[in-house]
Parts: structure tokens; sequence; C-alpha cells
């Protein structure tokens, strides 16, 4: 596992953790498994750094959730959190609980992931690495029932041969732009949009354990935020150059309609289709096209989504829009 102390300002110590494969809740399937820290039970992540535990022997089952468990002995005042993780996580009564299979102890629950930012697991083909915003976040998806459209991609490729069956990296994060930081590596501001892609390329994609392809679906931030059109198309660019030097396949994918939403104006619409057209036409920048624009669009209204395919605030999907997002994807684009 990995865990993130990346912008937070003090120290974190872990004294324990475990993994184990979910049952239900914070119940765990068999005991779980105790990870350690270059051979020890715990570790202290200093402030701007990342910790991984060693290998361990731990059989992971194809689509299964995971538990990871690790107890925080003294008080923690700032630490990393991927704040939409549209997914509960369990916190326990005081004391380390992690080696326990029953939740009796786990009483209450949060919305966000803290911490934690990776689970590396080996035997695999290697994997797609989204590179994202709120959309592959999963906001405005079912809570609990991965159905963000990254989730649906990596079922479709489980379930089929005529590819690798590729691992699939969320690499999603709410509010984040290809342009401008909105975290300002102070270590204590508690804006969760996080620096932007180019200046996350590095840790979020290029370093991720065999990442093959990335997909780059960012922009509308970006727009509704007034960048222009040109200066992503710029951000586009150079992320598409910087991978293709690590040897990646890179996929870009036209940004989805969202007309209707506050700061969705006309100006931004605009600037959405600037970065459309370059997507679809890059003049070889990308090795293939994803269109979600065209997956979602309503046809008879191209600035907006579908009404069956909107989640209500016009600028994220719902299930159904997200899984048709994860279908309009041509499995044999992501393969090097």
């Amino acid at each position: 596992i990995r865990l993130d102390n990346t912008f937070a300002s003090a120290p974190v110590r872990v004294g324990s953790a475990t993994v184990a494969v979910q049952d239900a809740g914070a119940g765990a399937k068999g005991k779980p498994v105790p990870l350690t820290f270059r051979g020890s039970a715990g570790t202290e992540i200093p402030a701007g750094t990342q910790a991984f535990s060693d290998p361990v022997g731990f059989d992971v089952p194809a689509g299964a959730n995971l538990l990871v468990s690790f107890h925080l002995p003294e008080a923690v005042a700032t630490a990393p959190v991927h704040s939409q993780a549209i997914q509960r996580s369990y916190v326990s009564l005081p004391g380390d609980h992690t080696a326990e299979a029953s939740a009796a102890s786990y009483t209450s629950t949060i919305t966000y992931w803290p911490l934690l930012t990776g689970v590396d697991v080996s035997g695999g083909p290697g994997s797609v690495v989204l590179l994202g915003d709120s959309i592959t976040d999963g906001v405005k998806s079912t809570p609990d029932a991965n159905h963000r459209w990254p989730d649906v991609l990596a079922t479709r490729l489980r379930e089929q041969d005529a590819v690798p069956h590729y691992g699939v990296l969320n690499q999603g994060i709410s509010a984040n732009r290809v342009t401008g930081d909105r975290y300002p590596g102070d270590g204590v501001s508690t804006d969760t949009g996080g620096v932007s892609a180019l200046h996350r390329l590095d840790r979020d994609v290029l370093s991720q354990t065999s990442a093959r392809t990335v997909v780059v679906f960012q922009g509308v931030n970006d727009v509704r935020a007034g960048f222009s059109g040109a200066q992503v198309v710029a951000g586009l660019r150079e992320i598409a150059t910087r991978a293709h030097a690590r040897g990646l396949r890179v996929v870009g994918a036209t940004v989805t309609p969202c007309e209707g939403e506050t700061l969705c104006t006309a100006t931004a619409d605009r600037e959405r289709e600037v970065v459309n057209a370059y997507v679809r036409d890059s003049g070889g920048d990308f090795d293939a096209v994803v269109d979600f624009d065209a997956a979602v669009r309503d046809p008879a209204h191209p600035a907006r989504m579908r009404p069956e395919y909107d989640s209500g605030d016009h600028l994220h999907p719902g299930d159904a829009g997200l899984d048709a997002m994860a279908r309009a994807v041509d499995l044999g684009a992501l393969k090097p």
C-alpha cells in the first residue's frame, strides 16, 4: 500500500496496518493480514513524503473490495485526504483494531479517504491510468456501489479477452484542472482540488507501477474557471509529450457538455469546443481518442447532456451517463 503525507505540514505516525478482503461494511473475510514497513509494524511519514509497505503474500480476487486498515496512535492535525471517495470508510473506537475481522469496533464512518493513495497488486499485465477530475472521481454516482466510469471500464476489461486484463487506476481529483493549482502547497489549506494535472503528472501517472497507457480527460474545470481553450490545449500537449517520453500510450478524451451549470457559460462552452477540436485532431499528440462528448451530449442540444445521463446538476453524469462513457471506450485503443 502507499500512504501519502505529500502536502501536510507535520509528520504522521502509523502504528500498524493490515489488509483484508471486505465482507460487509467494516467486516473482513478471514483474518486481516499484517503489513510491514521496512520490516517494522509501523512507520512515520515525514511531511511532504510517501510511505510504501513491504510486499506481502495476499491473494486479491478479481473485482473485490479491499479493507486497508491502519492505526494512528497519535493525534493527526493535518493530513492529505481524497475528498470525493464516493465510498464509506470506517472509524473505530480508540485503540488498535487493525487485526480484527469483526466490524464491531468500527462504530462511525467518514466519506473521504485519508492518507491511503494506492494499492499495488502484482501478477497482471500492467495498468491503464485515468487522469481526470470529479467526473472520473465519480461525483454524483451512487455511493458504495462502484458505479464510477473507471469501475465500469475495469469490469469491461475483466469480462473480455480481446486485450489484456489491464488494471484501472482512477486518478481523478474533484475540482482538478489541467492548468493552475487549486492547492497552494502551504500545508494548511483545506482546498482538496490538488495541484494541476501538469504538476501531478509525475506522481499520479508516470510513477505508477506498470503503467502502460494514460487516458487524459480534463479541461472542464479550466474553462469554467476562465482559462482559455488554447491554455488547456497547451497543457494537454505537454502532458502527452511527457507521457510519450516515458513510453506510455496516450489516449485523449473530449470534454463533456455542461450547459445549465452555473459556471458553464456560453463562453466556457466555446472554449470547451476549442479543446475538443484539438483532442479529435491533435496532429499525432494522442495515440487514440475517446469521444465522451459525443457519448453523453443531447443530439438536439449539443451543449447539454442528455437528460437521462444528467445527475441533475448538469455537470456530472449520473450512473447511466458514467456507464455510457465507459462503454464508449474502445478497449483496443488502450493497448500499447
